[in-house]
């Protein structure tokens, strides 16, 4: 029998037939641990995450799996929910910060008021939110949780948000990342979701779209300044077999060339005196990094979604072996009234079966789907087994549709 001892954070296991298989993983316990085998002994340095013994930060990373994972499953969203700031600003709260009027945003845009972010507010906090109602929707735990997606263009933290949101709600057994891309994001991240699922294994997959747009515009600038609110939204993503596949069809696009029609770049002054020793570079250090306002040439823009939108959600439909008729809602990222009116007309698609909250929330980015579907769930619009087709566009440029049922 083998006999142990342990000396600063170092467990030596005296094994005397032990040979140089040993090497491989070895548990002690309930412990993994790296092993190497010196002179009969299998010297076991204490795992990743502690020191002597103790458990600290990532070490749940090392646990195995709960169940084997199934590939080839499919997708149905099984939960939603949302979550918006509580300041709200109205079209005649912004006629006294620009010269403007609320017969003038609404005719053009079709958005009445917007919340924006203030105070300890974040997005953090919304998206946690948003995440905790669509678990308790779908009546899943936090810990049967295998990914979280956070689509955003604005995370609190450069690096990322989503390992703090998925932390915060108590998906202990997931792992997170940010996805971005704009007002594409929550379609783009919906679609990565149910690629994990059916290439991946994956059972629950957490896609939660939230944006403070808010930091990045104008507020002197009427073209845009109207348009933008922030606000989160999301789904609970499960895997089902392939027969109850809830996930249709989708089709996604992007093009660089359109990037000069909508973008916030980033804007790094340089120092406005030589230093010694950088070469006669006048750029470094550089000075704090900052990202410019949102600059967006509108009629492009509308003329770039009109025309593509409807050809990618006949493209979904053609996969997912359906037309127009079958549609019973429409749901595209709210950014423009005459944009989601321009696209419905071309698709044929009547005014009673468009989702829309435009109006309350503005352009809330990769919240807005998400935002606009909890609403139309929980109000009892949208019910068991109606499909619906969801596009979103926006900054890259990117787009790209699906189509769902709802379970």
């Amino acid at each position: 029998m083998a006999n142990a001892t342990a000396t600063a954070g170092m467990v030596s296991l005296h094994v005397p037939s032990m040979r140089a298989g040993g090497r491989d993983m070895a548990r002690l316990g309930m412990i993994r641990c790296n092993c190497r085998t010196r002179r009969g002994k299998v010297m076991c340095a204490a795992p990743p995450g502690s020191v002597n013994g103790d458990v600290l930060m990532g070490n749940d990373v090392s646990k195995p799996r709960r169940l084997p994972r199934i590939v080839g499953m499919g997708s149905k969203l099984i939960g939603c929910g949302s979550a918006v700031p509580k300041f709200e600003i109205t079209n005649d709260d912004m006629a006294e910060i620009v010269e403007t009027s609320d017969e003038w945003i609404s005719v053009r845009t079709g958005i009445r008021k917007r919340r924006v972010l203030t105070g300890e507010e974040s997005v953090k906090g919304l998206a946690i939110e948003a995440g905790k109602k669509a678990l308790e929707m779908a009546c899943v735990e936090p810990d049967e949780v295998d990914l979280v997606i956070l689509c955003t263009s604005t995370p609190d933290d450069l690096f990322g948000t989503g390992p703090q949101v998925h932390t915060a709600i108590g998906c202990k057994n997931a792992w997170a990342f940010d996805a971005t891309a704009a007002c594409s994001g929550f379609l783009v991240g919906l679609i990565t979701a149910t690629r994990f699922i059916k290439g991946g294994g994956y059972k629950n997959v957490l896609v939660i779209g939230a944006d403070s747009l808010s930091r990045y515009v104008d507020w002197t600038d009427r073209g845009t300044c109207i348009l933008f609110g922030d606000g989160a939204g999301a789904v609970l993503v499960q895997a089902t077999a392939a027969e109850e596949n809830g996930f249709l069809g989708f089709d996604i696009h992007s093009d660089g060339q359109g990037y000069r029609h909508l973008n916030a770049k980033t804007s790094v002054g340089g120092m406005e005196e030589v230093i010694p020793n950088t070469n006669g570079s006048i750029n470094f250090p550089p000075k704090k990094p900052a990202f410019s306002f949102i600059q967006m040439n509108g009629k492009e823009v509308f003329r770039f979604a009109v025309s593509s939108v409807p050809q990618s959600i006949v493209a979904s439909l053609e996969e997912a072996g359906l037309t127009n008729s079958d549609i019973d809602w429409l749901l595209l990222h709210q950014a423009n009234w005459r944009i989601i009116d321009a696209v419905a007309t071309r698709l044929q698609i009547p005014s009673e079966k468009i989702i829309s909250n435009l109006a309350n929330y503005g352009n809330t980015s990769a919240a807005s789907i998400p935002l606009a579907l909890d609403e139309a769930v929980r109000g009892g619009k949208v019910k068991g087994g109606d499909i619906i087709a969801a596009s979103g566009f926006g900054a890259g440029l990117t787009w790209g549709s699906a189509i769902i049922r709802w379970q």
